[in-house]
């Protein structure tokens, strides 16, 4: 388990692993009413978004689509990956609710 960060921290965790996501070919926008990413496969439009990341400060993780989907904010990299797999995985064909 992580260790609490600050505000700041969590806004500069966000925007870094925006970064990493757009790299990874997913389209990401920043959320300011509720810091946090929406995320769409590439090509995606808001009506697409299939996940919103948040960071749980207190703990120090970076938290996707479901509760229990957590990553370390001390490895976005590592998150970007388990997100960018999940992403994947959410719009195959062959799963039920996917879009094309």
């Amino acid at each position: 388990m992580g260790s609490s960060i600050s505000r700041d921290g969590e806004l500069q965790v966000l925007g870094d692993l925006c970064r990493a996501l757009v790299m990874r070919g997913l389209y990401v926008q920043m959320r300011d009413a509720v810091p946090g990413l929406t995320v769409t496969r590439a090509g995606g439009t808001t009506e697409d978004v299939l996940g919103y990341v948040v960071v749980n400060r207190r703990k120090g993780e970076v938290s996707w689509w479901r509760i229990d989907n957590l990553h370390p904010v001390t490895d976005l990299d590592g998150a970007a990956e388990r997100i960018t797999a999940f992403m994947a995985e959410s719009t195959a064909p062959d799963r039920p609710g996917s879009r094309p």
